[in-house]
């Protein structure tokens, strides 16, 4: 009898642990599903998966000091482009962009300070935002000494790596509520041209 109280008291204890939701996966920035690992079988492909399983595409996340704290969060295409001369991170609508300006199409690895006005020799970078999805031009840009952004070279791949970025409004658009500083944070991999 004692033996089918345990029998029945495990059971019922693995079915109540079954039976509750599971807690959610850790949000993480490196969430992406990896490009296909074909260097063994095609070693001159440049098909893999980069940092993070970041392969030409990254993250956007930012959020506005305003009372309706209006945020930014995309995954998107991560590419040189050589007007504006920047490294860009542009919304699926391209309404939506992120520029990473070091003054070089190849800035060399490093920690970069978040500037005004980008300077490879001095390792700082020009970050910017800029948002015409609301029929107006909205636009946040860094000032001297507004964070750091990490960049590094891992497999052929440049990494890029911000958080907290302090940004201010410069866009015309910019009135009211949306004259607020931002917080803007990014991650991403590209393989240099």
């Amino acid at each position: 009898m004692q033996r089918s109280l345990v029998l029945a008291a495990s059971l019922l204890a693995c079915a109540l642990s079954h039976a509750q939701p599971a807690p959610a996966a850790a949000d993480t920035w490196s969430n992406v599903p990896p490009a296909s690992d074909d260097r063994f079988t095609n070693p001159k492909s440049k098909l893999y998966a980069g940092p993070n399983g970041w392969h030409n595409f990254g993250e956007v996340r930012a959020e506005v000091a305003n009372a309706a704290k209006t945020r930014y969060a995309f995954k998107t295409g991560l590419t040189y482009l050589t007007t504006p001369k920047a490294f860009v991170f542009a919304s699926n609508s391209q309404t939506q962009v992120v520029e990473v300006d070091f003054g070089t199409d190849r800035p060399a690895p490093g920690t970069y300070e978040a500037s005004a006005k980008p300077d490879p020799a001095q390792k700082k970078v020009r970050v910017s935002l800029g948002d015409a999805s609301g029929g107006k031009l909205l636009g946040w840009q860094s000032a001297d000494k507004a964070g750091t952004v990490t960049l590094s070279k891992v497999n052929g791949y440049l990494y890029f790596s911000a958080r907290n970025l302090r940004l201010g409004p410069v866009g015309m658009g910019n009135t009211g509520d949306l004259k607020q500083p931002m917080s803007l944070g990014f991650e991403g991999a590209a393989v240099p041209e």
